[in-house]
């Protein structure tokens, strides 16, 4: 699955480590992802929220991402790499309770600009 660079305009944007948290406020699921482009070597993260509040055929669901800067990716990446089972949004670790307590609608705790925010585009192939 790949998605558009908003660097390079190309289709080689690939998430690389995804961190699936439990659900918070309105959103039923929420996913930190680390992002790569394999083209031009862009480095990002991105929000993955999805709420399914409402009638039974409604859900909404956003998709952010957002460059960052390689300090800030690295803290991030020593966090993540922390957790035992990333793919559980239950796992007790030290990342999943700190993270659980954070604001995903804009994620600006995590040190990125968030006015810098990109639409992520799957590209069908």
């Amino acid at each position: 699955m790949a998605f558009k660079c908003p660097a390079c305009d190309a289709p080689k944007l690939e998430i690389s480590f995804t961190l699936e948290l439990p659900p918070q406020g309105d959103d039923d699921e929420i996913t930190l992802q680390t992002l790569k482009c394999v083209g031009c070597g862009f480095h990002g993260v991105a929000v993955y929220r999805e709420s399914r509040h409402g009638s039974l055929d409604s859900e909404s669901w956003s998709h952010d991402g957002y460059p960052v800067e390689d300090e800030a990716l690295e803290r991030l990446y020593k966090a993540l790499l922390l957790c035992p089972k990333p793919r559980d949004k239950r796992c007790p670790c030290p990342t999943h309770l700190a993270f659980a307590r954070k604001d995903w609608v804009n994620p600006a705790h995590l040190r990125i600009d968030t006015a810098q925010r990109f639409e992520m585009r799957l590209v069908r192939k």
